[in-house]
């Protein structure tokens, strides 16, 4: 029986955030790689799914059917009916009614492929490794009908990593010109200047530099904030932080 419940949730785990990202596709998506979007999202909601299923539904699904042995005869609709029905508790763990129907039919889809790996084993045939193999397959196919099916991306340049590193909001960042070029200005009697700049280091990865000068009289000051940026990922290289004194 754990043997049987281990492979079960990984199908269910597999094949519901299959479905999920599926949906998060038609929700609406760039795009551009597609078959690489659904692996992401697919990974994304197996962080949830995954305990889920492996706690709860597990824990269910074992006092179902210890509990099934006590009745006249075994009733198999009636066994995964019940699945569906402790599978709306998700509605409560979430407050969503869409949480509910989600965890009723993973529930549901649970208890079908429970039975049908016990059937395979009350008929003698042994549910062999090889099954889990299936949901990669499906996996492999669908992710190479979808980046077929895309188009590829436009090319990543300067002026994308630096509309990138100025995406962010509630930064020092934000004070600075959102293209390359300078910002000069009068702040409590200093001169200050913010500039921005970019550094092309390698195929579509770059250096994004912000730094900021102050002048009054005889006293100077600067800051600066240096980013590697990419298509994927925007990372911290070199902070000079010194706190401006206006």
């Amino acid at each position: 029986m754990f043997y049987r419940k281990i492979v079960t949730t990984f199908f269910v785990v597999m094949f519901v955030s299959l479905i999920l990202a599926c949906l998060n596709i038609l929700g609406g998506t760039p795009k551009y790689s597609l078959g690489n979007y659904l692996i992401g999202w697919s990974l994304f909601y197996m962080v949830y799914v995954g305990p889920i299923v492996l706690i709860y539904g597990n824990l269910v699904s074992v006092f179902l059917e210890y509990w099934q042995r006590s009745w006249t005869r075994p009733r198999d609709l009636l066994y995964i009916l019940l699945h569906g029905v402790l599978g709306l508790a998700n509605g409560l763990l979430f407050a969503s009614l869409a949480a509910a129907l989600y965890g009723a039919v993973a529930a549901l889809f649970y208890a079908v492929i429970d039975r049908w790996l016990f059937s395979r084993k009350r008929k003698g045939k042994r549910n062999r490794l090889y099954l889990m193999l299936i949901p990669f397959i499906v996996y492999g196919v669908l992710w190479g009908i979808l980046q077929w099916a895309s188009s590829s991306p436009p090319p990543f340049t300067a002026a994308d990593a630096v509309e990138y590193a100025t995406s962010g909001k509630g930064t020092a960042i934000e004070q600075f010109p959102d293209t390359v070029g300078k910002w000069e200005d009068s702040i409590s009697g200093y001169h200050v200047v913010r500039e921005t700049s970019v550094e092309k280091i390698d195929d579509e990865e770059y250096i994004v530099k912000f730094k900021e000068t102050w002048e009054k009289g005889g006293e100077t000051g600067s800051r600066l904030y240096t980013y590697e940026v990419d298509r994927q990922s925007i990372t911290a290289r070199e902070i000079k932080e010194e706190k401006p004194p206006y």
